[in-house]
This record gives structure tokens, sequence and C-alpha cells, in this order.
């Protein structure tokens, strides 16, 4: 058996947003008997994944989180760690925000294959684009969950080139396919009877437009009044969304689930996915719901590179919350329930092929050159 390759990747948290569930899923299926990964993060906490990591013998380093004023101290605790870490040759950053620093070190200290991956399609602030854009430097491979994320993140030039490889988010397919009879249940269990279940999946934050969410499915309510909402999540917005829901008088229509991890069984039980946000890269949670059978009302700022199956349609932001609302209603009752398991794998978005794709990358042992054309 050859030597075991430990691949450090770099996070903010290791809470259940897309980038950690879509890395934990490869975590979950790739031979582990060649490749471990192990995280470092910026944070002290104890996420939703830490104990599961562990379990499956990854290792949890943490950094001080990176705040501009603290350049210097950010800086060298990366240049301690991969004095006292040398065994890592390879090192995968999702959060590029501060690539620029991380990978820097990482280059000066020897590993020779740092991964830039773009999760996104924008930044919350201009700083952050900045130096999201300054990551590329540092990198010797540059991957992005769709071409939208790879333009915003690395340029669009670099993109057209195909310097930045597109790696679509995967899902676990067979996970989400439509059981009726966890339908039935998850139903029961929820307290729904005859409502029509309207869901979004998503951290608390101003990314997912949770305040525009509510505001349709408050007149889908006045145009209909069976209707039930459950958000999936938690974040720094919370509050806001439960005054907002308080505001709008819904607080007899909404449930707030928080954080689980029965998502494939509350989609069964599910009857649309309504998500506006302002900007994604390849947001999972679409295809977890094209998976499990249900119509998505997403924004049109979203890829269309999501869209798998004719279950999608997508909407202008610039559209009034009332012109939303009337496309949820049509599209909640548009379809028939259906499997979609052989349109998401034909589409490329089973784990296990990406998976394959991640292992043979970790253990190429072929020179890894930048977009510049030097060797490292």
């Amino acid at each position: 058996m050859g030597e075991l390759t430990r691949v450090l990747h770099v996070f903010g948290r290791l809470d259940s947003g897309g980038a950690e569930s879509r890395t934990m899923d490869i975590y979950r299926c790739i031979d582990k008997t060649k490749v471990q990964f192990d995280f470092a993060i910026h944070t002290e906490d104890e996420c939703f994944f830490s104990e599961e990591i562990r379990s499956l013998g990854g290792k949890i380093f943490h950094f001080p989180r990176f705040t501009g004023k603290n350049y210097f101290e950010y800086k060298n605790s990366w240049l301690n760690f991969f004095k006292s870490h040398q065994q890592y040759k390879i090192i995968h950053g999702h959060q590029t925000s501060t690539g620029f620093i991380y990978l820097n070190e990482a280059k000066k200290n020897g590993i020779p294959k740092r991964i830039a991956h773009a999760r996104n399609s924008n930044k919350d602030s201009s700083i952050k684009k900045y130096t999201t854009r300054l990551t590329r430097f540092y990198a010797t491979d540059l991957l992005a969950v769709s071409k939208l994320a790879g333009i915003s993140e690395f340029g669009k030039k670099f993109v057209n080139k195909g310097t930045v490889k597109i790696i679509p988010n995967a899902i676990q397919v067979n996970k989400y396919s439509f059981n009726n009879q966890m339908r039935i249940e998850k139903r029961l269990e929820l307290g729904l009877i005859n409502e029509l279940a309207v869901v979004h999946i998503g951290r608390f934050e101003s990314q997912k437009n949770h305040d525009f969410l509510l505001r349709v499915f408050k007149e889908a309510v006045r145009k209909s009044r069976n209707l039930k909402l459950f958000l999936i999540g938690n974040g720094p917005a919370i509050e806001m969304v439960k005054a907002k829901i308080q505001q709008l008088g819904i607080e007899n229509k909404v449930q707030l689930l928080g954080i689980r991890s029965d998502v494939p069984e509350i989609l069964q039980a599910m009857d649309i996915l309504l998500f506006p946000s302002l900007f994604e890269g390849l947001p999972g949670v679409v295809l977890e719901a094209q998976a499990s059978g249900i119509p998505c009302v997403i924004s049109e700022n979203i890829t269309d590179e999501v869209k798998i199956t004719n279950l999608v349609k997508y909407v202008s932001l610039s559209k009034s919350p009332d012109y939303w609302a009337d496309i949820l209603l049509r599209y909640s009752q548009k379809f028939k329930r259906i499997n979609t398991y052989s349109d998401i794998v034909e589409a490329g978005y089973d784990i296990q092929s990406v998976s394959n794709y991640y292992e043979e990358l970790y253990l190429s042992q072929q020179i890894y050159e930048n977009y510049y054309g030097h060797s490292y």
C-alpha cells in the first residue's frame, strides 16, 4: 500500500453550508486508504461536522479569523503551521478571500499543490472581491463549481482559456430519490395534512435574500391560504428573519427548522423550493430538490448550469413579490412527482464520479504549473 496522502482543506467554519456539505459528501465517498482529509478553520467552535470528521480520521486545526487589522498575526499563524506540519503536500482552499495569504505561505514553504476553489458568484464586500482575485497568483490549480463562480473569482479570461477547471457540485443522488412512503411519514411528522409545503434551505445571511423570500410567501398566502413555509438553516440574519415573520403576520404559516441532518427526508415532504438568492456559485440545494422531484422557483442571478431538469423556473429579482407568488403557485401544481435519478447522474452530478475526479487530482504525481507556466 502506498503512502497515505493528506489534503488540508481550508474553510471558515464546518457548518452545514453548501461548500462544507459537498466536501463532506466527497470525504465520505473517497478511498480513505489512499486520501485523508484534514481541515483548517477560522473558529475555535465545535461545528456541525466536527465530530464526524474526527470519526472518519480527519484532523481539525484552528486559525484566527482574518479581520484585515490582524494581517501579521494571521500570516504568522500559517507560517508557523507549515513549519510544524511539513507532511502536507496539498492544500485545498475553499475560503478564497484570504487565499492570497495562506496559499502564499504554502508556496514559500514548498507545498507543491495549492488549490483555490471558487464556490460563489459574488462576494459580500468589495475588499473580499479584490483579495479573492489576488489568490490566483499563489495557486497551482484553479477550480470552480460553475463558470459564473470561476469568472467572478478568477476572471473571464482564465475561464475562457480553460485555466479554471469547472467541477460541478455533486450529491448522493439516491439519498434524494422520491419515496412516497417517506413523504407520507415526514409530512405527518411536520404536521402537514393537505397544505402546499414550500421550503428554503440556506444560511441566514444577506446573500440568501430572506426578506424578499418572506414577502413572496406573504403574497402567496394572500392568494391561497393553504400554504406552509419551512426554513432550514441558521446564521447571523436569523433574528431579522424572525422579526420579519412577525411584521408580516405569518407566524402560524412559517416553521424554522434550524440545521437538520434529515434534509433528504424533509425534501420528500415538500412540494416546491423557493430560492431567490442574490448570488450563488452552483447551489447544491437546487440539485437536491430536483433529485427529490420537486419544482424549484429560483433567482435569475443563479447559473443556468444548475438546471438539470425542467423542474427549474428562473425569475428575475426585478419582478415584484406578487409576480413571484403567482409563479410559485403555478409551478407547485405543474408537475407530478417523478424519479429524476438518471437525469442527475447523466448530467455528471453524481458523487461517485466527482469523487473519482478528486482522487485522481490529489494522487497525480505530475508537475503542476500555474497559468503563467511556472512549475513548482
